[in-house]
């Protein structure tokens, strides 16, 4: 009992802050739930096939423009803190040009190109503010163990979104459209961004000598090529199967395969909260040159975590699927229940897959992670023209599985050489 005492002391700060964490995250994803459920039922599943295509693209554009920084910040920071300040303002040189260079892509393509293309303005706006999510400081709330304070950023975001979304499904709803929805977003985004600006830069440790941000993206960004190829690389997982999906067979069956997407976003959402926590732990447990047998326990207690909170969720999605459509959306949603089936089988892989991925980038292990990731991807870019096209969101829920599956083995195949050549 007096050990049990001492180790809960001892977890105190990540106690609290995963506490938080989850009250605050699971009340923005519970209001958000609803919200989506009601959007979907109002606008129909080829509109909410529509978003779904937008947020897609985002997707690729906030890989493309965190440049793998997401990965790797937490990680800097903790393990190089004397340049803590130069090393954030790099980052952000880095993702703000990454930025202009994806905005003016899709203007391009938009207003040049294929002006009379899928990408209409709502679709649009909704790429542009889930991308321009990339340029958020999150890393540096997680490395000063401040995740409480980012995710209340986060709440207020959300509550704005919700707040104004709500407004017009109760005062007029006809007017809800991918439209309303994407200005929503940008505006409060927005928000969320200069909220985080104002209280890191009073904050931020002053750094004496000469500003050398120019030179540190440059570096930052040759450190980072290798975990940017493979987040861009493992696109493929998901965003891309989606795409190819809307491809072949239209908007409004990625609408079904979104709203089985919607209940495995709201079980991952817990997972990443949880890996908040664990990115810093694990970048400081390698850092301190553990031994094999402290490494294994850390190891185990974290996959045993995130397998205690997956498993009944993924037994619930496999045993139910038809029942939670049913009880959440309009009958045309329930084709997606074998899809879902799928994605609950997905759960603990993404969990487990969370801890071995980063594992081997706070080992410093880039190239290993590149080579996992380019597995999974090779996969899943070879499947998707084969399978998809018969198979519909069946098949892209399958991709998706085997793919990351591929990628998590390639994981834990070079965490476990890593641990086996520790000292004893």
């Amino acid at each position: 009992m007096v050990k049990l005492y001492n180790y809960v002391k001892r977890q105190k700060c990540h106690i609290q802050n995963l506490s938080s964490l989850i009250f605050v995250n699971f009340a923005v994803a519970g209001i958000g739930f609803i919200t989506q459920l009601k959007i979907a039922n109002i606008i129909g599943k080829e509109s909410f096939g529509m978003i779904a295509y937008g947020m897609a693209i985002a997707t690729y554009g906030a890989v493309f423009i965190r440049f793998g920084l997401e990965k790797t910040l937490v990680r800097d920071l903790i393990q190089s803190p004397d340049h803590f300040t130069t090393t954030v303002k790099a980052s952000l040189l880095l993702r703000f040009t990454l930025l202009g260079v994806f905005l003016a892509i899709i203007f391009v393509w938009k207003l040049i190109i294929a002006p009379q293309s899928d990408l209409s303005w709502g679709v649009l706006l909704i790429v542009i503010a889930n991308s321009a999510m990339s340029v958020d400081l999150q890393a540096v709330y997680d490395s000063w163990h401040k995740m409480t304070r980012h995710s209340l950023y986060n709440l207020l975001q959300r509550g704005l979104y919700f707040a104004v979304i709500w407004t017009i499904l109760l005062i007029a709803p006809e007017n809800l459209s991918v439209f309303s929805v994407g200005v929503t977003t940008l505006f409060t985004v927005t928000v969320y961004l200069v909220l985080q600006y104002s209280y890191a830069i009073k904050h931020m440790p002053k750094e004496w000598g000469p500003p050398r941000y120019t030179r540190q993206a440059i570096d930052l960004g040759r450190s980072n090529f290798t975990v940017w190829l493979a987040a861009l690389l493992s696109l493929s997982f998901g965003p891309l199967n989606q795409l190819v999906l809307k491809h072949y067979h239209g908007a409004a069956e990625l609408g079904g395969y979104a709203a089985a997407w919607l209940m495995v976003t709201l079980a991952t959402l817990l997972f990443t909260q949880v890996a908040r926590i664990g990115n810093p732990a694990t970048a400081k447990t390698i850092a301190g040159s553990p031994t094999k047998r402290q490494k294994s326990l850390f190891l185990l207690k974290y996959t045993l975590v995130m397998l205690s909170i997956s498993l009944p969720l993924a037994l619930f999605a496999i045993v139910a699927p038809q029942f939670i459509l049913e009880m959440l959306f309009h009958s045309e949603y329930v084709v997606a229940a074998p899809a879902l089936q799928v994605m609950g089988i997905y759960l603990p892989v993404f969990s487990i897959g969370l801890v071995a991925g980063q594992y081997v980038l706070a080992a410093r292990m880039e190239k290993a992670f590149f080579y996992s990731i380019l597995v999974g991807a090779t996969i899943s870019i070879l499947m998707c023209p084969v399978v998809i096209p018969s198979s519909g969101a069946v098949g892209a829920a399958w991709i998706l599985l085997i793919s990351h599956g591929a990628s998590f083995v390639g994981h834990s195949f070079f965490v476990i050489r890593d641990v086996l050549k520790s000292p004893a």
